[in-house]
């Protein structure tokens, strides 16, 4: 049988980055009070805009050098950056997520396929034991979009299968491996009502990250419809 290749992404697909986001808040509301907190999100959404992706370290650290001691004392700063930096991600983890993993790892080889902030999305995948999961085939990219050739050329195989929770990402992927890939949109966090980019649709919809080890190898390499 053809050799399978899973691209798995992380954020919103194997844990709810929506949770953590709002975690997080809860941890600023407490510490900074609501003026602050929404100058750190609007510190965050500058960043993301000037860098393109999601940096938190860059975000904490342009947050303390903005924010005049008056306003936040040096342990208060000390006290969010330590609740950002160990933050307990496997709480997060959808149901069943590392073992959905565990069964696509029997069918062809898994590798997560991240971006975004290289560090803070490597402390996600290690922290939550999703690298251990996947004998530790983890790629982060800024952009992972700008690496597709890389990717498959580093872990070659008769048929790639990507799951993702961004339909634009898929599409891409369809757009560059046709046949042979099948698309696997996972409906879950803020994309999940995203309209699908135009002329494409997913090979596989799930609604959870956990229907997809009711899904057949055969089906993964689009032998059943």
């Amino acid at each position: 049988m053809p050799t399978l290749v899973f691209w798995i992404d992380v954020d919103n697909t194997l844990l709810n980055n929506d949770e953590v986001k709002q975690a997080q808040e809860n941890v600023l509301q407490v510490s900074l009070g609501p003026k602050l907190t929404q100058r750190y999100w609007d510190t965050y959404e500058a960043v993301r805009k000037d860098e393109g992706l999601v940096d938190i370290p860059q975000t904490l650290e342009r947050f303390h050098a903005e924010v005049p001691p008056a306003e936040m004392d040096e342990f208060t700063y000390q006290h969010v950056k330590s609740a950002f930096e160990n933050y307990p991600f496997p709480q997060n983890l959808y149901p069943q997520a590392l073992e959905t993993l565990r069964y696509l790892g029997t069918l062809g080889t898994t590798v997560i396929v991240s971006d975004g902030d290289l560090y803070y999305q490597a402390e996600k995948i290690f922290e939550s034991d999703i690298a251990y999961t996947v004998g530790g085939r983890v790629l982060l990219y800024v952009h992972k979009q700008q690496h597709l050739k890389e990717i498959e050329q580093k872990y070659p195989a008769d048929h790639v299968v990507c799951i993702d929770d961004k339909p634009t990402i898929l599409a891409d992927i369809k757009k560059l491996l046709g046949a042979k890939s099948t698309t696997v949109f996972v409906r879950q966090g803020k994309y999940a009502q995203e309209a699908f980019p135009e002329g494409f649709t997913p090979d596989i919809t799930v609604d959870h990250i956990a229907d997809l080890q009711h899904v057949s190898k055969s089906r993964f390499l689009g032998a059943d419809e």
